[in-house]
């Protein structure tokens, strides 16, 4: 069974003023950043792209990416009524204090990640194409430091595979005791989201590796959008901490993972002319000879 209670958030603490603790959530999710660069570095090699240029641009994606991932999950937390928590602008941007979305983070990192390569006249979806699996391995093995941080879990179960979530973790529908008790099993969320994400990374691996050459660049970034967006969009059914758009259901990270997904559809029909049998066929415009001038 999947039991965290026991480990400590913090791994060590830094002998600095009063101690600056170093979390295993901050180490994890580094961990898993690194395989996915290493990844994409070699594939971007393979691609005859620039690797000096991936760097590069690598810095900016991963900068800009966490700054629009905190102001999504601030957004969303004000859309959702619980605004409250954000009294200045330190609270705002204090990404320690935890609450991010990956889901904006990744939106706000593309288009800037796609400004970044137009501006150096790079092809884009040579780099989109490795950006897709490195995201989903990356993002795969970070989820395990929610595991740690007790959080990304979904409603109780008494599947065996439930985990143990202590009552300062609790959320708040979840936080009386004599109607959930502490051995009171959650679905652990971020354990599914975790097994999606890596065999995402196993698959699309596989397909680079057997159609580099012959699938147009940029479908395997149409692949990963469909993978990633359908697979979030079903873990948001057991997200009970994510902001729901009025009293429905559907929360607002569904409707971002679900327009991925459609995002992706059309990148694959796009890059390989497919968009004009889907959407219907696209009138052939006859250009008629011009008569000739007698001179």
């Amino acid at each position: 069974m999947l039991d965290g209670i026991n480990i400590d958030p913090i791994a060590f603490t830094i002998p600095i003023g009063d101690g600056f603790p170093i979390y295993w959530y901050g180490i994890i999710v580094t961990l898993g950043i690194a395989i996915g660069v290493i990844w994409a570095a070699r594939e971007i090699t393979k691609r005859n792209q620039n690797v000096d240029e991936f760097f590069n641009g690598l810095i900016i994606v991963i900068l800009s990416g966490y700054i629009f991932a905190r102001l999504t999950y601030v957004l969303l937390e004000v859309f959702g009524g619980r605004g409250d928590q954000f009294q200045s602008f330190l609270d705002v941007i204090n990404i320690r204090s935890g609450g991010i979305n990956i889901l904006g983070g990744f939106i706000g990192a593309a288009v800037l990640g796609w400004l970044y390569i137009r501006r150096r006249r790079l092809n884009f979806w040579h780099y989109a194409d490795v950006a897709g699996p490195a995201l989903l391995i990356a993002q795969g093995i970070g989820r395990w430091g929610n595991f740690i941080n007790q959080e990304l879990y979904g409603p109780p179960t008494t599947r065996p595979w439930g985990i143990l979530i202590e009552a300062p973790y609790r959320l708040p529908q979840y936080s009386d005791l004599t109607q959930f008790p502490l051995d009171t099993r959650f679905h652990p969320t971020f354990l599914y989201e975790s097994f999606w994400l890596i065999l995402g990374f196993v698959v699309l691996v596989f397909l680079n590796n057997k159609f580099r050459d012959k699938w147009r660049p940029g479908t395997l970034f149409g692949v990963f959008l469909i993978w990633w967006g359908v697979g979030r969009a079903f873990i948001e059914f057991f997200r009970p901490d994510q902001p729901t758009v009025g009293s429905s259901a559907i929360t607002y990270s569904f409707l971002m993972a679900f327009g991925l997904a459609l995002t992706g559809v059309w990148i694959v029909l796009s890059r390989n002319n497919s968009v004009p049998q889907v959407f219907g066929r696209r009138r052939q415009r006859v250009l008629k000879p011009k008569p000739r001038r007698e001179r």
